[in-house]
């Protein structure tokens, strides 16, 4: 595990967990909670239940080292759309993952954050799933650049950490975030549910990935988009 580092806003950290290198131990899943170990269970893949096993240990390590509490003591909850919480907390996090690498997003003073990593794989059918997911804006800026820029990744990254910062992720049809990305390198939130606002940053983690973060602009978030 590693930091990311990177412009990202105020207090935001993110951190970088190659999720296949590492088999949790017995000793280790003690820190899971009753729900999580549960969880678990249900995957019927091993390599699928250990990449989540270890995602959790290291977010509630990670959580702890904020808090100032052991990993076990983190009272750490998900809501009906699956998004994790820590309950009592001022701390916000947020957690994605693709193929081997898993990012781990976190802002406290009640502020939200998403994050989005995706590996940068060739998509043949990148034209259809274009017109599926995004607005008509963002297709005329889509189809202003060369594929090879991995444009559409940059916007799917972007869309999906917003989505995951309001606390909806795909129960929100994705064109209900438009995202602006004249430039490449600064995107930015054109539409979003709420009245809350939030800046965009695009990276990549590591090499043959993107990734974009998402968060909250002004103050403590409102009860629209609370747990």
């Amino acid at each position: 595990m590693s930091e990311v580092t990177g412009d990202f806003p105020g207090d935001a950290r993110v951190y970088l967990v190659h999720v296949g290198n590492f088999a949790p131990s017995h000793a280790e899943e003690t820190v899971l909670s009753v729900g999580e170990r549960r969880r678990a269970d249900t995957f019927e893949l091993a390599f699928v239940r250990k990449r989540f096993v270890w995602r959790r240990i290291i977010l509630r390590t990670l959580i702890a080292a904020r808090l100032g509490c052991r990993p076990h003591e983190v009272d750490l909850q998900s809501t009906p759309a699956g998004r994790p919480f820590v309950a009592g907390s001022d701390l916000d996090v947020s957690v994605s993952h693709s193929r081997d690498v898993a990012l781990i997003a976190m802002i406290g003073g009640r502020k939200r954050i998403g994050v989005d990593v995706e590996a940068l794989a060739p998509m043949p059918d990148q034209e259809q799933v274009a017109e599926i997911v995004l607005t008509p804006q963002e297709l005329t800026e889509f189809r202003r650049f060369d594929v090879s820029c991995d444009v559409f990744y940059r916007i799917w990254t972007c869309k999906e950490a917003c989505l995951k910062a309001i606390g909806t992720g795909f129960r929100l049809d994705p064109r209900a975030v438009e995202i602006r990305l004249a430039d490449l390198a600064a995107p930015m939130v054109q539409r979003i549910p709420g009245s809350v606002r939030y800046t965009l940053t695009c990276f990549e983690p590591i090499t043959g990935y993107i990734a974009a973060l998402a968060v909250q602009l002004g103050e403590e978030h409102s009860e629209e988009i609370a747990r």
